[in-house]
């Protein structure tokens, strides 16, 4: 448990530059995840898929020759450009992430341990100010 008398106006300053720190960081992988574009093709490069950072899908480009495809062929190449342009996103969403350092498994259980320490601490805190 954080014992608040000791910590001191050195420990509140090195956190302090940590979490501006970790902010800056996180504001850059916003960035750079919002740009995030993915691409897929499928029928040998005749049909290209964009998808944006989200996944949802911003153009379709066919070449012609494409539809003198069975209908069901061309639904078929259709959707496998689109889950490889989906694909495309989440593998650069992935890779930015890991390249940032940003843990993706937040493991609950240590979220509520360390909320439950944050709490405790703070009222350990209140009640040694409320003796002064």
């Amino acid at each position: 448990m954080l014992d608040p008398g000791a910590v001191g106006p050195d420990d509140l300053e090195r956190v302090a530059k940590e979490a501006e720190q970790a902010m800056r960081r996180l504001a850059d992988l916003q960035g750079q995840l919002d740009a995030v574009r993915g691409i897929g093709t499928a029928a040998g490069g005749q049909i290209v898929v964009g998808a944006d950072s989200s996944g949802r899908i911003d153009s379709i480009e066919l070449n012609p020759r494409v539809m003198r495809m069975p209908s069901q062929d061309l639904a078929d190449e259709l959707l496998r450009a689109v889950n490889a342009a989906q694909d495309d996103c989440l593998r650069q969403t992935r890779d930015l992430v890991a390249q940032t350092g940003v843990d993706t498994s937040v493991d609950e259980a240590a979220f509520e341990a360390m909320e439950r320490r944050l709490t405790d601490a703070h009222a350990a805190f209140m009640r040694t100010m409320e003796g002064h």
